[in-house]
Formats: C-alpha cells, sequence, structure tokens
C-alpha cells in the first residue's frame, strides 16, 4: 500500500461505510454495502451502494455511473466484491473489466455462495488489501444479515414502551397510550428498517393495529401474528395485509388463504421453530417483536432475543399490568447490557444487547 497514501485510503472506505448506510431493509438477502472509487490523489470519481434486491450491488453501482470504464483508478468497499452469478453478474469481475487497479476491502465476505472476490481479483492482477479497523462497524450496520448467515435465523429486536414504574398499560384489557410523538416517530423508523413486525393476538384483538410506517418515509414490514389457539379477531386491520399466522389450532385451515399465510405448527411449539420458518421460508432475517407482554417475555425465556429497546415514559401508572415479573426480570438483567440511552422528547429510549 505504499504506492498511496494511508490517510487519503482510510478516508475513501469512511465514505464508503456512510454510504453503506443509505441502503434500504429491501436490499436483502443482499447486505448493505458502499463502495468509493477515486484516483491517487484521493478525488473521488464515483460513489455507490447497494440497491433494492435484483438491482445493482454497490460497486456496480458506482462503476455504472462510469460507464463501466474505470481504467488506473481504486475503489473502496465495505464487504468483499461477490464472485457468483445471482440476481445481477459478480461485481469481482465487473471490477477487473473496468480496469480497477486497487481495491481496498473492509471486510471479508461469509457468506460461501458469494465469497472468493478477493482471491479471483489477485490472481487476474488487481491489487487487493484488506483494511484493519473497519469491520467493527460494518458488522454492525449488517447485523441482520450476518445473523441470518451464521444461524439461519432473523434477527430480533424487541421494541416496549413502559410506564417509569415498569407498567405496560394502566388497565389490563385496554389499549393505553404511553409515548410521546417523538418517540412514536423514532418507533415508525425502527419499524421501517425491519423485514417484519410480530405481534401476538390480543395486541390485535385489544389496538387492532394496521402495524405500517406512517410517520416518516420508509417500507411497511412483513405482518406476523403468534396466536397458538387462533382467538383473532378475523376483522381487525391487519388481516388485510397478508400476515403470516403461526397457530397450533387445526381450525386455522377453515380459514381462506386470500386472508393470511397460515403456518400451524404443533402443540407448544418453540419460537424458534417459527423464526426458522420466517428466515428460510420467507426470507425474513430482521423481525421487530412489538406487541404484547407475553410475547415479548415468550422471546426472553427462549433467549431468541438479540436487542431489546425500551422507551421510559415519565408517567407513573401505579397499577395495571407489568413488563416483567420476578422471573423475567432476572433472565433480562442476566442476559443483556445497556449499550444506548437517548431522549426522545420527554421519553427516554434505552438499547440493550444479548451479552456475547
Amino acid at each position: 500500500m505504499a504506492e498511496i497514501d494511508e490517510n487519503i485510503v482510510s478516508a475513501m472506505m469512511k465514505r464508503a461505510v456512510e454510504l453503506s448506510k443509505l441502503a434500504t431493509v429491501k436490499t436483502y438477502p443482499n447486505p448493505k454495502v458502499g463502495a468509493v472509487i477515486f484516483d491517487d490523489e484521493g478525488k473521488i470519481v464515483s460513489e455507490g451502494f447497494t440497491q433494492e434486491y435484483g438491482r445493482d450491488h454497490a460497486e456496480a453501482d458506482a462503476l455504472r455511473k462510469l460507464g463501466f470504464k474505470a481504467p488506473g483508478l481504486n475503489m473502496a468497499v465495505t464487504l468483499e466484491p461477490c464472485n457468483h452469478y445471482g440476481k445481477t453478474p459478480p461485481c469481482a469481475k465487473a471490477i477487473l473489466e473496468a480496469g480497477i487497479k486497487r481495491v481496498f476491502v473492509a471486510k471479508e465476505e461469509e457468506n460461501k455462495k458469494a465469497c472468493g472476490g478477493i482471491e479471483f481479483l489477485r490472481q487476474n492482477g488487481v491489487k487487493t488489501f484488506t483494511l484493519k479497523g473497519f469491520a467493527p462497524e460494518v458488522e454492525e450496520i449488517n447485523r441482520f444479515f450476518f445473523k441470518g448467515i451464521r444461524t439461519n435465523l432473523p434477527w430480533v429486536t424487541a421494541k416496549i414502551a413502559l410506564s417509569s414504574d415498569g407498567f405496560i398499560t394502566d388497565k389490563v384489557g385496554e389499549r393505553c397510550m404511553i409515548s410521546g410523538n417523538e418517540a412514536q416517530i423514532y418507533v415508525h423508523k425502527l419499524r421501517s428498517a425491519h423485514s417484519a413486525i410480530a405481534v401476538g393476538a390480543n395486541t390485535v384483538n385489544i389496538d387492532d393495529p394496521m402495524l405500517t410506517v406512517r410517520l416518516v418515509d420508509g417500507f411497511d414490514p412483513q405482518p406476523v401474528i403468534f396466536s397458538r389457539n387462533f382467538s383473532l379477531d378475523l376483522d381487525s386491520k391487519v388481516m388485510k395485509r397478508d400476515p403470516i399466522i403461526f397457530t397450533s389450532a387445526n381450525k386455522a385451515h377453515e380459514i381462506s388463504s386470500k386472508w393470511a399465510k397460515i403456518e400451524i405448527l404443533p402443540e407448544n411449539f418453540e419460537l424458534k421453530v417459527a423464526l426458522s420458518i420466517l428466515y428460510t421460508k420467507y426470507k425474513i432475517n430482521s423481525v421487530l417483536v412489538e406487541g404484547g407482554a407475553n410475547l415479548a417475555k415468550a422471546f426472553l425465556k427462549e433467549a431468541l432475543i438479540d436487542e431489546m429497546q425500551l422507551i421510559e415514559s415519565e408517567k407513573i401508572f401505579g397499577s395495571g399490568l407489568k413488563l416483567f415479573d420476578e422471573e423475567t426480570k432476572k433472565l433480562f438483567e442476566n442476559s443483556f447490557d445497556l449499550t444506548h440511552s437517548e431522549k426522545l422528547g420527554n421519553d427516554t429510549l434505552k438499547i440493550y444487547r444479548k451479552k456475547s
């Protein structure tokens, strides 16, 4: 790397990382990647990031703006260029044919189907380097992607609003507004960042939610409903959104497929089985668990939650339905670390990650 200033390369990779954040949830099953094409003096010539699945990867997005001709230029890319034919041709081949002379990579690919780009480029005379120090941020941006690749399960985020004294509602069985406007906007951003949103039957029957993204621009997540005995109001709004329903009730067969995608599992099925179906059959790599204390507790007890996001209000209820009982509170405290906290208006967002 003595042929080019390391500070230039580092700056270009930092820019590539920022570009990768522009990719949306719709890139899946591709990862979120950023790419920068630049000359030896550090002048950026073209940029790109992963488009929606079936369209250009980051490298191709940047190269297309140059007519796939970039002789003598360099590329910084946040993930190893793919080396296989999928919905699009291999990026490694496009880089070679465009005339790129050096490629700098932040993190090597883990998907066995897509890896091999670095080796291909080196074998064909393109100087290719893996930069140190950027992999953790690339991992964080693509945490949904890598969780799926490694486990065949989606990433699970549990979001729960609660009062300052730990209640999720002041009256059991009734809808209760806890958070303020800033928190509501944040929640809709969170929805748009996930492939699916999961609730229990009680949430559907009591709140009658649409589970869409409304307060910000973004994509609506796929609704998922857990109802072991199929105690669902079939006239609820979310039924118009073709939800995926997990149940143990055979009577669910009576529901026309136009209403929902029904997955009938054995009685007392493990939630991990349902998550595996979401990942392998429905290509969902991230689930936001948003509704129901019982559902959140069930995910917690099966150790399936990767991240807990608690939005704490200043309100004091004094009674109602608690988020945690003694058992689940201890389980939560032993399983998660607080990683982030910020104010959302009068509410406080606290983000916890599963301990490694």
